[in-house]
């Protein structure tokens, strides 16, 4: 759920959004500043904060700052200002004891919007790790408060049990035992969420099984030469360098429903596939996360992708 405000000289106020859509609005508030002001709740998973996003055209270079404060005692300040020609992103903190943020907009000290943020609260998530050796995505989650995980080693005789976990991360898995599958088939069918990072397997077996994607050919080789996204990058999503990020090796998949295509690179393929299999919510990314395969960077947009897929389990809307 994302939270975009709409300014008025009249009123303001707060919709929420049962879909994902980037919502946002230039609205006069004088004659002098027009504001866009976009509330982002998807930082309330990375760090209990609030995310903050804001550009104004200050004609007259008058002084804008934001007061916050929250039900819980927090509160603070952030001074814009004159600048008015850059994004201002600030991150208000959230404790768990919070329920409502309550923001202050003053133009040289005197107020001219005052609006309050509810806050949803957020559910703590135990993630299940597969992988044939270490992983490299477990680095994403050791500093964030929300997630616990666990690392489970494949083994080709090995029996799994899932059914404590609520996301799980399939990475670096080159066999699939039956025993794997048919755990990960009840997993989906308890609606869990699912990560896969792809590997050159034998998708044939796995695309009547787990309906993994089809896998045509690994196309990329070099670091000289690399791939860049081609989609439009969501406002919701926490990374401010997604011109920046390079894949260098992908796999080439086909067979997928072209609104299967969640993102897509420069040569027009998928880096990322989404599907519902059994209500499952369920990501394949067409890429690892390795240095050979994408820069450091990317690893941001790996993370992004990560809280899009798990937000509606975390973030619990109770209206």
């Amino acid at each position: 759920m994302i939270r975009s405000l709409y300014l008025s000289l009249i009123c303001f106020f707060l919709i929420s959004c049962n879909q994902n859509n980037d919502l946002k609005d230039n609205v006069l508030l004088s004659n002098e500043i027009t504001f866009d002001v976009f509330v982002n709740d998807y930082k309330l998973i990375d760090s209990d904060s609030l995310q903050v996003k804001l550009s104004f055209i200050n004609t007259d270079s008058s002084k804008v700052v934001l007061d916050w404060s929250t039900n819980d005692i927090l509160n603070g300040q952030f001074d814009l200002g004159r600048d008015s020609l850059n994004t201002h992103i600030k991150n208000i903190p959230v404790s768990q004891g919070a329920d409502s943020v309550f923001i202050d907009i003053k133009q040289n000290d005197i107020s001219i919007n005052s609006f309050s943020i509810k806050v949803e609260p957020r559910n703590q998530q135990k993630v299940v790790i597969v992988s044939d050796s270490e992983s490299n995505f477990s680095g994403l989650l050791n500093e964030n408060r929300l997630f616990t995980y666990d690392l489970i080693k494949t083994e080709s005789f090995k029996k799994y049990d899932f059914s404590g976990y609520d996301i799980m991360i399939v990475e670096s898995v080159k066999e699939f035992s039956d025993n794997l599958i048919r755990e990960i088939q009840k997993f989906m069918l308890r609606k869990k969420t699912i990560l896969y990072f792809m590997e050159n397997v034998n998708t044939a077996y796995l695309s009547q099984t787990l309906d993994y994607p089809t896998i045509k050919a690994i196309r990329g080789s070099s670091k000289n030469q690399f791939f860049k996204l081609d989609s439009e990058y969501p406002n919701k999503y926490l990374s401010s360098n997604s011109k920046e990020f390079q894949i260098f090796r992908f796999f080439e998949l086909k067979n997928y429903k072209s609104d299967e295509a969640f993102f897509k690179i420069s040569t027009n393929d998928p880096i990322v596939i989404k599907k519902n299999i059994f209500g499952s919510n369920v990501f394949f990314l067409a890429t690892k996360m390795d240095d050979d395969w994408n820069n450091e960077l990317f690893n941001e947009f790996i993370y992004d992708i990560f809280l899009d897929l798990v937000y509606s389990k975390i973030v619990v809307n109770e209206s």
